[in-house]
């Protein structure tokens, strides 16, 4: 794992985050989400089926902020660039995320979705400017 960039740096420590994506109308939507952090980018995951995954293919410009268990943020919010993961990158990001959460990314979440029968989508994030 590498270290993580300047701005990055700050959520290397987050187990989640706060990312608020945006409707076509410009409204903001925010909801909790976990997080990895390796080098300058960040991971974050989310369920197939969440109306996030359209918001973010439509606009992928969001805001992300330490957040607390329910999403409330608890720190200053950063700009950042979302880009869906598939394949080898897509296991990647939920390696990280397994490994920073061993019982409740790396068994339960991928477990419910499969109960769900839906399945896990990944995003990498990088923040604007840098």
């Amino acid at each position: 794992m590498t270290t993580p960039s300047t701005g990055l740096r700050l959520f290397a420590r987050e187990k989640r985050v706060r990312l608020t994506t945006y409707e076509p109308n410009g409204e903001p939507v925010g909801g909790p989400s976990p997080i990895a952090v390796e080098g300058d980018r960040a991971y974050v995951r989310t369920y197939g089926r969440a109306k996030r995954n359209g918001r973010l293919d439509r606009y992928p410009e969001v805001e992300i902020a330490p957040a607390s268990l329910g999403g409330t943020p608890t720190g200053a919010p950063m700009k950042a660039r979302a880009r869906r993961l598939h394949g080898e990158e897509s296991r990647h990001a939920a390696m990280l995320l397994a490994r920073k959460q061993p019982l409740l990314q790396g068994v339960a979440v991928p477990l419910g979705y499969a109960l769900m029968l839906d399945s896990t989508v990944h995003y990498e994030l990088r923040l604007v400017g840098e």
